[in-house]
């Protein structure tokens, strides 16, 4: 009979958490940074050398002022592009003006650690592209994230905010 008892008040107690199982809760906060669904933050880039590798970045082309959007799950970032030689425009073009770099970003909700990747391009001639992949970390709401560039070195560069 106890074990019947026992079963019985385990189960009227679990009752109220099963409510709480998927938080309904779609906001985002940490620190001074609160966030509603389809609120945005800019991604900034402030800090990044003119050249890589020997070669002329293409500053047009960084993610400098892509805005980044909480869903209300996650940050999402506009539909990413690439970049490439036209022949009919006769020079580099991208295929998406809102995000020529391919900015991908995600943050740990508990930590407010934010890491994610860009493309860095780089005029190897007047017709020749190439592209270094950036590796974003920091947190959000800082004044500064560092990006590490393979074959390339670290930068520290603007914020999320």
């Amino acid at each position: 009979m106890k074990a019947k008892y026992l079963v019985s008040a385990l189960m009227a107690a679990a009752i109220p958490l099963l409510g709480f199982s998927k938080s309904k809760n779609k906001t985002f906060s940490y620190g001074e940074i609160f966030l509603e669904p389809e609120d945005s933050l800019t991604f900034t880039v402030d800090e990044l050398p003119d050249e890589i590798g020997g070669f002329e970045v293409l500053g047009e082309y960084l993610p400098d002022g892509v805005d980044v959007e909480w869903t209300g799950k996650k940050f999402k970032t506009p539909k990413a592009g690439r970049v490439k030689y036209s022949k009919k425009e006769g020079d580099f073009v991208s295929t998406s003006d809102d995000n020529p770099s391919g900015l991908k970003i995600s943050v740990n909700k508990k930590t407010g650690k934010v890491t994610g990747s860009f493309k860095i391009y780089v005029a190897k001639s007047e017709k020749k592209l190439k592209s270094y992949s950036a590796k974003i970390t920091g947190y959000i709401g800082s004044e500064t994230l560092r990006v590490s560039v393979k074959k390339a070195g670290f930068y520290t560069i603007g914020s999320l905010e």
